[in-house]
């Protein structure tokens, strides 16, 4: 028989503090910025251009509009169709990555050190002459239409789209899913404009990062994206904030589980208590030893993968928890969730508990940037909120110092439960009256 270790559990040294590498920022002719990295050991660049074109600058009535835009950028440049610009990539050792969210899109790639020039020559040739041809509507049409029904049969999509609608109504973060008339208002010289009045150098970031010639890129940053236009401002109107619980359920039949999204608005990241309410989140909800996880994962076995977030825009947050739960602990489930919040409204967490949650998120913070990618996605977060180096430097640090009182303070500042919207995907005869206890359900 295998006896236990009487050897004590070593102790954790606390993390240093952890800075970004020293960037190199140069304004382009026009106004354009890049900024360059040098970080890492491996001979590879990632290059990524940052628009500020999003969801949420698009206009009312045709969500997606920016999802169709990514669909013809992937679709080649004026000089080059779609396969000609993949094989041209290719030839440099890298592929064509295209993303957004409310308010960019993201053209990238990572490519060997050395031809890091000409992946910049090729991603500014896409951003100033994509393709757009007419003859590729029909297709990529139909296939944001069959995307649709996939995200409209899948509760998670159902839950998320209608927490964000309960957290911001009519404003553009409310709108997630189109309907099939937003869609048929979609077509090419729409998607066209949109870019074409976005997309520029005023509102373009050249972002790199690895090891590659910084003075090279810029040289070929020059070249490539001589003579673009400026492109539009992109603004998006402050939103209102939503107080009122509201408790919604989306109806599934028969379904075997409920998915639900509880949550509310929290500070943005630049406020005071931004960086102390992720420490926040990670004890309640969003690490593996949470609280909430803790609960209803490993000692009830109501759900296999809760987990909550923070999910941030410019000047803008919410927090949510998100769990799949059975259908017949839906009410249960709730009553857990919210209770665990109440309990940290109640009392602080102990210094142990804390001490590793502390750990935890320092700890995330600094692997994050441990890659090229990792860097550059710091560094758009760090544009995107007008957040300067010092927000690195001091993250660690800030993190150290959140005590078990501020937790405390933090969730009676902003998880009053009384002012969250419930969002409930499942079998409505069957959780209905489950529910009722945490208020009226929207008909």
């Amino acid at each position: 028989m295998t006896q236990s270790s009487t050897h004590p559990r070593p102790e954790v040294p606390p993390l240093a503090s952890s800075a970004l590498p020293a960037r190199r920022v140069e304004t382009l002719p026009g106004g354009m910025t890049a900024t360059l990295v040098s970080a890492g050991v491996v001979p590879i660049a990632a290059i990524r251009l940052v628009v500020h074109a999003g969801s949420a600058h698009v206009p009312a009535g045709q969500t997606w509009l920016d999802r169709l835009v990514h669909e013809y950028l992937r679709e080649g440049t004026q000089s080059r169709d779609a396969e000609a610009f993949a094989s041209a990539l290719a030839a440099l050792g890298g592929r064509l990555d295209i993303d957004g969210d409310a308010h960019t899109t993201t053209i990238s790639t990572e490519v060997p050190s050395e031809h890091a020039p000409a992946a910049v020559t090729l991603l500014a040739e896409l951003a100033r002459t994509p393709r757009f041809p007419a003859g590729s509507a029909k297709r990529l049409l139909e296939d944001l239409e069959r995307t649709l029904d996939i995200a409209g049969s899948q509760p998670q999509w159902l839950a998320h789209a209608g927490f964000r609608q309960a957290l911001y109504g009519d404003h553009p973060y409310g709108r997630v899913l189109p309907t099939a008339e937003d869609l048929a208002a979609l077509n090419v010289d729409r998607a066209r404009a949109f870019w074409s009045e976005r997309a520029g150098l005023a509102s373009t970031r050249l972002m790199a990062a690895g090891l590659f010639d910084e003075d090279a890129v810029l040289q070929a940053a020059r070249a490539g994206f001589e003579g673009w236009s400026e492109g539009a401002a992109a603004s998006v109107p402050p939103s209102e904030v939503e107080t009122a619980r509201v408790i919604r359920i989306v109806d599934r039949p028969g379904a075997e589980q409920t998915t639900l999204q509880i949550g509310r608005r929290v500070p943005a990241p630049g406020h005071d208590d931004y960086v102390a309410f992720e420490v926040l989140n990670a004890l309640l909800g969003g690490s593996f030893y949470s609280r909430i996880t803790l609960n209803i994962r490993e000692d009830k076995g109501y759900t296999y993968s809760p987990r909550s977030s923070v999910s941030s825009r410019p000047g803008d947050a919410y927090w949510v928890q998100a769990a799949d739960v059975t259908t017949a602990v839906t009410g249960a489930s709730l009553r857990e969730i919210l209770g665990e919040i109440d309990r940290l409204r109640a009392e602080p967490p102990s210094e142990a508990e804390l001490a590793g949650i502390l750990n935890y998120v320092a700890g995330a913070f600094v692997i994050r940037q441990a890659t090229p990618g990792g860097i550059l996605n710091h560094l758009e977060f760090l544009d995107l909120h007008g957040l300067d180096a010092s927000y690195s430097a001091s993250y660690v640090t800030k993190v150290r110092e959140v005590t078990p009182s501020e937790v405390q303070r933090l969730a009676q500042a902003y998880l009053d439960p009384a002012g969250m919207p419930i969002i409930l995907v499942g079998d409505r005869s069957a959780i209905e009256a489950q529910v009722a206890e945490f208020g009226p359900v929207e008909e």
